[in-house]
């Protein structure tokens, strides 16, 4: 009897299934979720660790910055289905194909926006192909590296306190391992300055011998606009320049990269050489071209995915340089377009650094990279603007959209038959809840090394 009552109503199970699994996972984890005043969108902050200290903490690795969890965004959206427009309820920046079962001491578990200082690469510094304008000795997010023996700390911007040589990757060369994971010379210590209903600021700091920073974090939603707002001050007494960019983890609805995907970018195309592919030489990623259409515009270019990427598949296209990219771009998706742009940029406040994409089955992620530098005693501020908005054209989402899925949700199943399903879909939620148990249990080390690596 469950058996075909399962069969019979896959489709509203698995809309539901998708709809409940953020909210089981948020509530794995220590958090603080942000409202719009409509009610139209709902965005999750992973706080990080020492806030709540009787919580779970959903990343307290060594690569990205710990107080830039921001993720798991549940949206009320408007689509065309026929000719009736009707609203739609989705979930933006999830992650429930990146890096599964979630391991929160894996460099790499990050989700949504998370971000890092540096320049994703190995190395103390970048000594080749450093960005855009080839400036040498950006630090990668370090500081007191060099001057570091083995077993000695080091800080990590946004991390806190490292211990050299202490990644299981690590070996007789001293080079810094971007995306293996290091121990910590002791746990960074952050606090709640603000929180609201559609506000958190948090802030964290961290002091090693000539080298410190603080770096505080605002996150604002105002309706369907949320600004993530990062500043960054000097310490210590020596200058410092890196990279910082956020990851920008895409998904929607839980489905892996595949067609209805897409993006626009802030990249002036018809300008010859658009983008260089050196992990294709490198033998460890495809071109782009095998799952996607790259298509130049005189002031943007459009990359929509035409085809599921496998599971092994790996993408990284890095830009050249255009003096005139202010790091935007536009996602596409389940009914949603997403603009992110940088206003700090925009004003000549600070330089990119580079532009680099990247895609995996569990991610779709433009990565603009912004350069900070801070002579001792100075801050910075940089946002983050992201507006929330339904397609431009809502005549395109037949195209935007995935196969059945990206146009179910919790409010498009009819009442009158939600109950006959309740049997299946509670052994359903048993299974997943079981599953999500044993991953957070599961203290997992085999996940790809190298994502991002040039």
């Amino acid at each position: 009897m469950i058996l075909r009552l399962f069969e019979a109503n896959f489709s509203m199970l698995a809309a539901l299934i998708i709809a409940c699994l953020p909210t089981l996972i948020s509530a794995s984890y220590s958090n603080a979720t942000l409202t719009s005043d409509d009610g139209a969108l709902e965005v999750v902050v992973y706080l990080p660790v020492g806030i709540k200290p009787t919580e779970n903490t959903y990343y307290v690795s060594s690569r990205f910055e710990h107080g830039s969890m921001i993720g798991s965004i549940k949206r009320k959206s408007r689509e065309l289905v026929g000719e009736e427009v009707v609203k739609r309820e989705h979930v933006l920046f999830d992650g429930a194909y990146w890096r599964t079962p979630h391991n929160s001491q894996w460099p790499e578990s990050g989700i949504g926006l998370a971000s890092e200082f540096g320049v994703g690469d190995d190395g103390a510094f970048c000594q080749y192909r450093c960005g855009w304008n080839g400036i040498n000795d950006v630090t990668n997010g370090l500081l007191g590296y060099k001057e570091a023996r083995n077993g000695e700390p080091f800080l990590k911007i946004g991390v806190g306190a490292l211990i050299k040589g202490s990644c299981p990757s690590c070996d007789s060369t001293d080079n810094y391992r971007f995306n293996s994971p290091y121990e910590f010379a002791e746990l960074p210590q952050w606090h709640v300055l603000q929180s609201t209903k559609n506000v958190l600021a948090i802030q964290h700091e961290a002091v090693l011998k000539h080298h410190g920073y603080r770096l505080h974090k605002d996150v604002v939603l105002d309706n369907n606009v949320l600004l993530v707002t990062s500043t960054l001050t000097n310490l210590g007494e020596q200058p410092f320049a890196t990279a910082w960019y956020s990851h920008n983890f895409f998904t929607c609805d839980g489905i892996p990269v595949r067609d209805g995907y897409g993006l626009d970018l802030n990249i002036r195309g018809q300008r010859g050489t658009l983008y260089e592919e050196p992990g294709v030489i490198g033998s460890w990623a495809l071109p782009i071209q095998s799952f996607a259409s790259v298509k130049e515009y005189p002031k943007y270019v459009e990359v929509d995915v035409f085809r599921p990427l496998a599971d092994d598949a790996r993408i990284k296209a890095e830009f050249v340089r255009d003096s005139a990219s202010t790091g935007g771009f536009v996602l596409h998706g389940c009914g949603t377009s997403i603009k992110s742009e940088f206003p700090d940029v925009e004003r000549g406040v600070l330089p990119m650094y580079a532009y680099n994409l990247y895609l995996e089955r569990g991610t779709l992620s433009p990565e603009p990279q912004l350069l900070v530098k801070l002579s001792p005693g100075e801050s910075t501020s940089w946002t983050q603007r992201i507006v929330f908005d339904d397609s431009e054209d809502l005549s395109l989402l037949n195209r935007r959209r995935f196969f059945g899925l990206g146009a179910m949700s919790v409010m498009s199943i009819p009442s009158t038959d939600a109950w006959k399903i309740l049997p299946a879909l509670f052994i359903l939620l048993l299974a997943v809840a079981s599953m999500l148990i044993s991953g957070l249990m599961k203290d997992r080390q085999d996940y790809s090394q190298i994502p991002d690596v040039k």
